[in-house]
C-alpha cells in the first residue's frame, strides 16, 4: 500500500483567500499535481481533517469538485474547522460510522482505523469513552492496523498547537496497550511535520499543503503564528514484511538531474 496523507487543507474557494492573502483552493491544486506525477500513483489518499476553512456546504461542494477526477480512492476525517453534518451530506459515498465521521478502510496490507476527534464548538480535540468504544469494535484482534486522527494525542512543543491538541491520551494509550497490532498513530492539525513516539509506536503529524505553522517554542499560546514556508505531504509506504516507511513530499516539483547525466569532473 502507498497511501499519501493531506491534511489542513483549510479550502476556501476561489476567488476567496484564507485570511484575505493564502490562496488555498492554488495550494491543493498544486498537491494534487504533485501526487499525479508520482508513480507509481498511491492505492489511497487521505485526508485528516481541516477540510475547508468555514464548514459551509459550498466549500465542500468546491471540495468534491476538485477531488472528482482523481483516479484513485480517497477517504476523509473531519478536523476541528469542519461541520460533520455538512461533510457527510457532500460525501455520501464515504464509510461514515454515523453519528461521527470514524471510518474503517480495509486494505490488503491491514486495517486504517480514522478516528473523528472532533468537539464541535472547540480547536482542540478529545478521545472519549465512545470514541474507544469504535475503535474496540473497528480494531481487528490480528492483523497490521495503522490509527489515524486528526488532532494529535501528544505535545508538539509549539505552546499554541499544545493548548488544542487531544485530551483523552492516557485513555488512549491504555487502549493502544491493549492492542500491540497498531503499529503507529498519524495525525494532522499540526501544519507542520513532526516526529515522535507515543504510547510506544511511531507518531508523525502531516504538513498542510499552503500555510505552516510558524516554528516558535517561546511564545505564549495566544500568540500562535502561521508562515507560508513551502507546502507538503506525506507518503506512507506500507508493505507486507516491511515497517512503515514514510516519506515527506514537498507540494512543489523541482527539476530532477541524474547523477548518471552529469558532465565528467
Amino acid at each position: 500500500m502507498r497511501i499519501a496523507q493531506l491534511s489542513d487543507l483549510h479550502l476556501v474557494p476561489p476567488p476567496g483567500r484564507l485570511y484575505g492573502r493564502v490562496d488555498t483552493a492554488a495550494a491543493l491544486a498544486t498537491a494534487l499535481t504533485r501526487l499525479l506525477a508520482l508513480d507509481p500513483w498511491p492505492d489511497l489518499l487521505l485526508f485528516s481533517g481541516d477540510l475547508v476553512d468555514r464548514g459551509n456546504p459550498e466549500d465542500y461542494a468546491y471540495l468534491a469538485h476538485c477531488l472528482t477526477p482523481l483516479p484513485f480512492p480517497y477517504r476523509l476525517m473531519p478536523g476541528n474547522h469542519d461541520c460533520r453534518e455538512a461533510l457527510m451530506a457532500a460525501f455520501p459515498g464515504q464509510d461514515w460510522a454515523r453519528p461521527r465521521c470514524h471510518q474503517r478502510v480495509a486494505t490488503p496490507t491491514g486495517v486504517l482505523l480514522l478516528l473523528d476527534t472532533v468537539v464541535p464548538g472547540e480547536e482542540g480535540g478529545w478521545v472519549d469513552q465512545d470514541s474507544l468504544a469504535w475503535l474496540e469494535a473497528a480494531c481487528p484482534a490480528e492483523g497490521r492496523v495503522l490509527l489515524f486522527m486528526h488532532h494529535p494525542p501528544f505535545a508538539i512543543g509549539i505552546p499554541g498547537m499544545d493548548a488544542i491538541a487531544c485530551r483523552g491520551s492516557d485513555l488512549l494509550t491504555h487502549w493502544l496497550e491493549r492492542h500491540p497490532n497498531v503499529e503507529a498513530v498519524l495525525c494532522g492539525h499540526v501544519h507542520r511535520s513532526v516526529s515522535t513516539t507515543f504510547a510506544g509506536r511511531p507518531a508523525l503529524t502531516a504538513p498542510a499543503p499552503a500555510h505552516q505553522i510558524a516554528l516558535d517554542f517561546t511564545a505564549p499560546p495566544r500568540d500562535l503564528a502561521y508562515t507560508l514556508e513551502p507546502g507538503g505531504f506525506l507518503l506512507h509506504l506500507w508493505q507486507p514484511g516491511a515497517p512503515l516507511l514514510t516519506h515527506l513530499v514537498p507540494c512543489q516539483a523541482a527539476a530532477v538531474q541524474r547523477y548518471a547525466d552529469l558532465e565528467p569532473q
